[in-house]
């Protein structure tokens, strides 16, 4: 028997001990193997090569997360732009180029992430956004992305919350997992927010009739 069948075996005695799968799998590690291993090594292998490259992968990411600390004092703070543009940060998330022409348009690109309209691609328009004057997060989808002036805007349905009565089990049990759960209608009126207000995409998984779960894909 291989060893990932035998653990198969186990999954329930993992989430029994750990808790939901997201606070304990390996997608963060192999990402940081993948950046590894597509480092020129000059066909060096063996003694202190790994050792280095641990050693400068791990300084670079704790001086760039102490840089993005709140209590980073002010003066080395001022200095973040420089270090940044000498040392860009592995695969720098892109954007779409500004549009020349104003409308509407059926993509965007922001940050690395992607951005449709529900009618083109439902999974892209999942996203988790900051309403108009207000900074709690809502789910909701987008119906269009209008391009003014080089800013974009979107126009997003929001996902109607549990109708009065109904149960989130995800509340009381797993307070610290990003998922809730909410009506599968979605609301009459929609939200116009800037691109910028945008946090994260999420995944819905309808479960029962008028139900259905709301996964936050935030990286972070």
């Amino acid at each position: 028997m291989r060893p990932n069948v035998h653990i198969a075996f186990h999954i329930y005695d993992f989430l029994v001990l750990f808790g939901p799968v997201i606070s304990w799998w390996c997608f963060p590690f192999e990402r940081v193997i993948g950046f590894l291993q597509k480092i020129n090594t000059n066909d060096h292998i063996g003694g202190q090569l790994e050792a280095t490259l641990s050693k400068s992968f791990a300084r670079g990411a704790i001086l760039r997360r102490w840089l993005r600390r709140p209590d980073c004092p002010p003066v080395i703070r001022e200095l973040r732009r420089l270090f940044e543009r000498t040392f860009p940060a592995y695969n720098p998330p892109a954007s779409s180029p500004p549009r020349e022409v104003d409308g509407e348009c059926a993509h965007y690109k922001h940050l690395g992430v992607n951005f449709s309209r529900a009618n083109v691609h439902m999974g892209n328009s999942l996203v988790y956004y900051y309403p108009p004057n207000s900074r709690v997060a809502v789910a909701g989808s987008i119906e269009r992305i209008v391009s003014v002036s080089g800013e974009i805007t979107l126009e997003i349905r929001r996902q109607a919350p549990l109708e009065v009565g109904q149960y989130d089990p995800f509340l009381p049990f797993y307070p610290y997992f990003p998922a809730q759960t909410h009506s599968s209608k979605m609301l009459d009126t929609t939200d116009t927010v800037s691109i910028s207000d945008v946090l994260s995409h999420y995944a819905r998984y309808k479960f029962s009739k008028g139900r259905c779960v709301v996964l936050n894909l935030a990286r972070s």
